[in-house]
């Protein structure tokens, strides 16, 4: 080797440039051509692994290979998150993620990871927060919102740290009122609800609209810019007067730190296909998703707009 090229190599190594070239896009012209793991930040059986699981057979239609599904629950997801980041940026390790869990965590402790580190990929549905009453308590959400300035309300949620408890936090502080939040595991605190333990809670809609529609529980608000598809009269936020517009929660599929260009690619169109999918799209509508697509560009700058919102809440979060 001249001094010349060995030089050069040195500097090749020395900078870190040896890392871009092996993980250039150019790697993926044989991608993929082994099982794909799709790391879920929750239990079997929660909505997060239901969809893992819907989405599953398409991508394997698409990418050729089998997709695996691997639950890492415990902590909120930050236990995932923390794998997650340290996986090789190789195509072979996806995360089901519902932004902004992951973000919402970082700000409730310290943790090994940084959701803005993620590569992006595609995201696919998107869920509102719904406020649910008993089904013999308020008729209207002015009538709940008369009480709840006489007296502290007990309402449910969805566990510390959720996207849910963003939402309520963001309600809470716009409508001026407090709230005694009485904390559960995974539908607890809709079934909590349903017997009258509570006075309200607050959740995605496509865990209520059974109950809803069986006449138990009744929705009086959705957080939302716009109309719920599958509970079209329920009003949102707006036509009470108050802008209150919540971060939906979004479930997406992310890769780890550095992922080549090229692979998030052949990802991203395997994504962008599956939703298109007529069985997909009737599969998803049982479950009262709302298919709402993401590029992994457009997934990206939701991101990173998502920090500073969350940070005005930190201190809350916390409490």
């Amino acid at each position: 080797m001249t001094k010349k090229l060995a030089k050069l190599v040195a500097v090749i190594f020395s900078s870190g440039l040896w890392m871009l070239w092996a993980c250039s896009p150019a790697n993926s012209a044989d991608y993929p051509k082994k099982p794909i793991k799709i790391f879920v930040s929750s239990e079997v059986g929660s909505g997060e692994d239901t969809e893992a699981r819907g989405l599953a057979p398409f991508l394997q239609k698409y990418l050729g290979v089998n997709i695996l599904i691997e639950n890492q629950g415990g902590a909120g997801g930050k236990i995932a998150f923390e794998k997650f980041q340290k996986a090789e940026p190789d195509g072979y390790s996806l995360l089901l993620n519902t932004f902004p869990k992951s973000i919402i965590i970082e700000y409730m402790g310290k943790v090994n990871y940084r959701t803005r580190d993620f590569t992006p990929i595609y995201a696919w549905s998107r869920m509102n927060q719904l406020l649910v009453v008993h089904g013999e308590a308020w008729k209207t959400f002015d009538e709940f919102l008369k009480t709840a300035k006489t007296r502290i309300l007990a309402g449910g949620l969805a566990g510390r740290g959720s996207t849910t408890h963003l939402a309520v936090l963001i309600a809470m502080d716009q409508l001026g009122v407090k709230f005694n939040w009485v904390p559960y595991e995974g539908a607890g605190h809709i079934v909590a609800l349903a017997g009258k333990h509570l006075d309200f809670t607050v959740c995605f809609p496509s865990t209520a609209t059974s109950l809803i529609k069986s006449g138990k529980l009744r929705p009086l608000v959705l957080f939302s810019d716009e109309r719920d598809p599958y509970l079209p009269n329920v009003p949102i936020s707006k036509d009470f007067g108050f802008n209150i517009t919540p971060i939906p929660a979004i479930r997406c599929a992310e890769a780890p730190p550095r992922t080549p260009n090229g692979i998030v690619k052949i990802l991203e169109e395997a994504f962008s296909k599956t939703v298109k999918e007529p069985t997909y799209i009737e599969w998803a509508k049982q479950r009262y998703m709302v298919i709402h697509p993401l590029s992994a560009q457009e997934l990206d700058k939701l991101t990173k707009e998502t920090y500073s919102k969350v940070e005005q809440y930190q201190q809350m979060l916390r409490e």
